[in-house]
């Protein structure tokens, strides 16, 4: 698992019983889902992968587990989902276990569902309710799996992040520190302005406060509760923004300079630095692989 998930896990078996593991995966430049059979054991990651920019949102099919992150902590059962947030410290403890586990790119789900930091390890019921809808739709992707061509795969993932959300609703009841409706509401707009000024190479928090009518001191509490920066945040926007038209088919003959300044960017070998930190591929890499 550690090796297919690439995200450094800590695995131990304990004394009783060696790891034994069996897996069946789908894996495409969009789109990776396993099914997997585990014997007893434990997986922690005790130290925060800021540079981790997947969630795992797994659904238990056979064995009961323990899973731990945040302050939470969930008894999963067989037909309960819960979602796991690969870029901080968790800790699970299973008996025997079947799960369908699935990966969920980090800045679509955070477009979608804001504050789903705080509804990880959270067990939600899929045989009725909204769990049910991610449930069916996770179902029917593994068993079309052997037929997933890439397009599908890519459309799939990108439809992942609602369905998900409709899913974690089912778990409002339970976050003892959801933040107000209007904090939500003021990201909210912010974020509807930054994604309608990307374009704008002089964007600025300054700009924005002007804009929404908050303190640019406000707009800086706002991102410390979403455990990023105003900036850093509007950056990872364009760069999202610049990946999605250099895989475009209608953008093939743009240049990449050109799709660069359209989003934001004012030098071409910044951007180029900060796609290939993002990404870990030069933006040519990235289109050529992408083909």
């Amino acid at each position: 698992m550690a090796s297919l998930f690439s995200i450094g896990l800590s695995l131990d078996s304990g004394k009783d019983e060696p790891l034994s593991t069996q897996m069946q995966a789908y894996c495409s430049r969009s789109l990776q889902f396993a099914s997997i059979r585990f014997s007893p054991h434990e997986t922690s990651a005790p130290a925060s992968r800021k540079e981790t920019r997947r969630w795992l949102v797994t659904l238990q099919k056979e064995g009961e587990a323990q899973v731990s992150q945040g302050g939470r902590r969930s008894h999963v059962r067989p037909g309960d989902m819960v979602l796991i947030d690969l870029a901080s410290p968790f800790h699970i403890e299973t008996g025997h276990i079947v799960t369908h586990s699935t990966y969920v790119d980090s800045e679509l789900l955070r477009r979608v569902v804001p504050d789903a930091h705080l509804r990880t390890a959270i067990r939600i019921e899929t045989a009725n309710g909204p769990g049910a809808i991610f449930r069916a739709m996770n179902d029917a992707m593994f068993d079309m799996a052997p037929e997933l061509d890439e397009t599908t795969a890519a459309r799939i993932a990108q439809a992942l992040p609602y369905t998900l959300a409709v899913a974690l609703s089912g778990c409002d009841r339970d976050i003892t520190a959801l933040p107000s409706k209007l904090h939500v509401f003021h990201l909210e707009r912010i974020r509807t302005f930054v994604r309608d000024n990307l374009h704008d190479s002089s964007l600025d928090a300054e700009m924005i406060s002007q804009a929404v009518n908050l303190s640019t001191r406000h707009i800086y509490q706002l991102f410390t509760a979403e455990q990023t920066s105003l900036m850093k945040w509007v950056w990872s926007e364009r760069l999202e923004r610049c990946r999605e038209d250099l895989v475009s088919r209608q953008l093939s003959n743009r240049p990449i300079g050109e799709i660069a300044y359209g989003w934001g960017f004012s030098d071409v070998a910044h951007f180029s630095r900060a796609f290939k930190e993002k990404f870990g591929l030069t933006p040519r890499e990235y289109r050529k692989q992408q083909a």
